[in-house]
């Protein structure tokens, strides 16, 4: 039997409409800070407003979007502080990640986990991707299934998502995606090599080099706007 809300709504409707708008933000359909129009995603999303205003009650929860009075919801921004806080959790539950791994894998988990790390590399596109970005997701996340940890994997995805749904990287540069498919392949190797101080000491650079490059794109995206609104 299928859960409903106080509303008689399903869950799974709920669900579904939820992951359809964060597919929307991540495919930039929906921009920071746009306002989110009930009668616009009924339509788009061929469902009742009743959902789409629990998934946006939901979204809000995980801070996806907002909400104002007289203004409704709309996609939450994310700014510099906010990217340095993220990947400072970011790096401390991937650091943990990584020890974790190698303490308590085996040699059974190295072909999944070898098997994320080509998936990542192999696939090579002019600019990012949302199959880039999800790739690059389940390489890491895979780390902490080897570590055995299904609350460390949850943590790991939210983190990524609230990163990279809510940031606006049109100008992601091609060779930071070539620099990460180096560090995960040398990430596979410190972990086959059981080397904890190794992999800990890419893992942190890795993730350093990956924050910095997010908020230079902010930054230039930022300059960019200012550029357009002065012409």
């Amino acid at each position: 039997m299928e859960k409903t809300n106080n509303n008689g709504e399903s869950k799974p409707l709920i669900d579904e409409a939820a992951r359809k708008i964060k597919h929307m933000i991540f495919q930039q359909k929906l921009v920071p800070g746009q306002r989110l129009v009930y009668s616009d995603l009924c339509r788009i999303l061929n469902m009742s407003r009743t959902p789409i205003i629990n998934a946006l009650n939901r979204l809000e929860q995980e801070g996806f979007v907002a909400s104002e009075n007289f203004r409704g919801f709309y996609v939450k921004p994310i700014d510099i502080d906010e990217i340095w806080e993220a990947f400072g959790v970011r790096e401390a539950l991937e650091v943990y990640s990584v020890e974790q791994a190698i303490k308590v894998g085996d040699q059974e988990d190295i072909p999944a986990l070898e098997e994320k790390r080509l998936a990542h590399e192999d696939y090579t596109p002019p600019f990012y991707t949302q199959k880039k970005f999800h790739l690059d997701m389940e390489f890491h996340t895979q780390i902490a299934l080897t570590a055995k940890n299904r609350v460390l994997r949850h943590l790991l995805k939210r983190n990524f998502e609230h990163i990279y749904l809510r940031s606006r990287l049109n100008n992601y540069d091609r060779e930071r995606m070539e620099i990460s498919a180096r560090d995960h392949k040398r990430l596979v190797e410190g972990i086959k090599k059981k080397d904890i101080l190794g992999s800990i000491e890419i893992m942190r650079s890795h993730i350093q080099g990956a924050r910095n490059h997010v908020i230079k794109c902010l930054t230039e995206e930022g300059e960019d706007e200012i550029s357009i609104q002065n012409l």
